[in-house]
């Protein structure tokens, strides 16, 4: 239980390092991102039993859920707290910290719904779980993959927030590789998986973009 709230620890050191070091308030949103989205996922997947039943390609999916953590969490944070990456700092250009403001809030709202909806089905790899049934309601009835298109906002956002040319894209350009590598093969089990239905879910469901009319 503890170790939950580690997190929480780090993101406050960094916060006091980024003010100390006179880090623009907009990166201060960053880290108020970053807090909103591990707190939806600690919510929402607290009651999460592994039940495991089938996994594929675990040693890549361990290894790119590695690279993501390091560009998402990792990269940002020693960019925020300390000077190693000040060198690739860089000057915004106006409204840029609006859009990763919008940005990293339609990202939060998509993530939040996109877990709410599909429950304790929710995995960090390619995994099913005993009993795992296709979710094709709420925001799942607009898009097949929401909880990407929630991250690729997330991300984006940082990019937007995070004045460096090293550590602002460094999130967007992982996760672009993970999802690249990872999409075709967890279509591929979800169409083992559910035959039929989930290629009639697919024909009418668009993969990132969301569908306006359910």
């Amino acid at each position: 239980m503890i170790g939950k709230f580690i997190p929480y620890a780090i993101l406050a050191v960094v916060t006091g390092a980024a003010l100390w070091r006179d880090a623009p308030y907009a990166t201060l949103l960053l880290i108020m991102l970053m807090m909103a989205w591990y707190t939806i996922r600690m919510m929402l997947t607290s009651d999460a039993r592994p039940n495991v039943r089938e996994e594929r390609d675990a040693k890549r999916e361990r290894l790119l859920t590695s690279a993501v953590g390091v560009g998402m969490i990792f990269v940002p944070l020693i960019a925020l707290g300390t000077p190693v990456f000040d060198s690739a700092a860089y000057s915004p250009i106006p409204g840029q910290f609006l859009l990763g403001g919008l940005s990293g809030l339609a990202g939060l709202y998509v993530f939040w719904r996109s877990h709410a909806d599909l429950g304790q089905l929710w995995s960090a790899h390619l995994e099913l779980r005993e009993g795992h049934t296709l979710v094709t309601s709420g925001i799942y009835s607009r898009m097949r993959h929401p909880m990407y298109t929630a991250i690729f906002l997330i991300v984006t956002a940082q990019a937007l927030l995070l004045t460096n040319w090293f550590a602002g894209p460094a999130g967007l350009v992982v996760f672009t590789l993970l999802y690249a590598l990872r999409i075709g093969a967890e279509e591929r089990m979800l169409a083992d998986q559910f035959g039929p239905e989930w290629e009639a879910y697919a024909r009418r469901t668009p993969r990132l973009l969301p569908r306006l009319r359910a």
